[in-house]
């Protein structure tokens, strides 16, 4: 295993990329997780046939498919499907005002179209906030949306930076509900943001490393067996983001059996249905012309008290558009 990072840098992931398929000579690949890298490498991924088995949460990743890649996690647009349907159908608010905060760059390029199709589908309007990476306050996005009357704001952002988001609310009374991707759906998010994380909701397809579903267990097992004593503080949904698409690869290659290409590993991995990683997500499933293994995520509250993400709906997938 060979980990490298590109430091959210389209030219140092290319030379990583580079740097693991030339000197370490790998059989497969799990990433790059920063949009922009991903897209300059869809080609030579293409070209030098490499499988790329990843939680990457974006629809360009898949659509339209992409041979060597299988995705192993929902898409943020997904997210905010489940997460509007909540709003509109559970919560039914009388006259909602909602804000997005989101920050410049592909990925918030992305899920801004995703918004707007998702407040379109609910006939909503939508208030946008561009939140920095790296901010350290955002005193001014907050009193714009106290102005306006927000009701309810969404939350494209790593976890500092909605950590950041959630405090400046507390700090100037806003105590509207915040609703998130799994980008920021972190332990770390409720953390760094402490009690200011109350009203958050944060939709995630991953199961939390407390969770007490057989497939925790046995991660929890082979965890603790390699690194004794390490049970906290607690790994995060990224560890199980990236133990996920490792079972699927391994699954592949062993259907693939001994004689392994990636043509083979492809055939494999696409031969999966319904694959039961036993309580750490839905199941997986691919196909020759389908390479997104699900859709589905469940909705979980942080508590402030116990430093937790406490899911309260089962799987949910998005609604499905007209």
């Amino acid at each position: 295993y060979f980990l490298e990072d590109d430091r959210y840098s389209i030219p140092v992931g290319i030379a990583t990329f580079k740097k693991l398929v030339f000197k370490d000579e790998i059989f497969a690949i799990m990433g790059p997780y920063t949009t922009p890298t991903l897209k300059a490498l869809f080609g030579q991924i293409e070209k030098l046939q490499i499988p790329d088995v990843a939680g990457i949460p974006q629809p360009s990743a898949a659509n339209p498919i992409k041979k060597y890649i299988f995705i192993t996690a929902e898409f943020y647009d997904d997210d905010f499907g489940v997460i509007f349907e909540y709003i509109v159908k559970e919560l039914k608010p009388k006259d909602p005002k909602i804000a997005f905060c989101t920050y410049e760059g592909e990925s918030g390029k992305e899920v801004t179209d995703s918004i707007k199709k998702w407040a379109g589908l609910y006939k909503l309007s939508i208030h946008k906030e561009i939140v920095p990476l790296g901010a350290l306050e955002v005193s001014s996005q907050v009193l714009r949306m106290k102005r306006k009357g927000i009701t309810h704001i969404l939350v494209h952002h790593p976890a500092p930076g909605a950590a950041v988001l959630l405090r400046e609310l507390k700090k100037f009374g806003l105590d509207i509900p915040v609703f998130a991707d799994l980008l920021s759906c972190s332990e770390d998010l409720v953390k760094l943001a402490g009690d200011a994380s109350k009203n958050y909701v944060g939709a995630h397809s991953f199961s939390s490393w407390y969770n007490e579903s057989p497939g925790m267990k046995k991660l929890r097992k082979v965890t603790l067996k390699y690194n004794p004593g390490t049970d906290k503080p607690w790994r995060t949904k990224n560890y199980v983001g990236s133990w996920v698409p490792t079972m699927i690869l391994c699954e592949g290659i062993a259907r693939a059996g001994r004689n392994l290409t990636p043509e083979s590993c492809v055939r494999a991995l696409e031969s999966i249905k319904n694959f039961d990683t036993q309580g750490l997500c839905p199941p997986v499933s691919y196909s020759a012309t389908k390479h997104k293994g699900f859709s589905a995520c469940k909705l979980f509250r942080a508590d402030p008290s116990t430093g937790k993400l406490v899911p309260f709906t089962d799987w949910r997938s998005p609604p499905e558009l007209p």
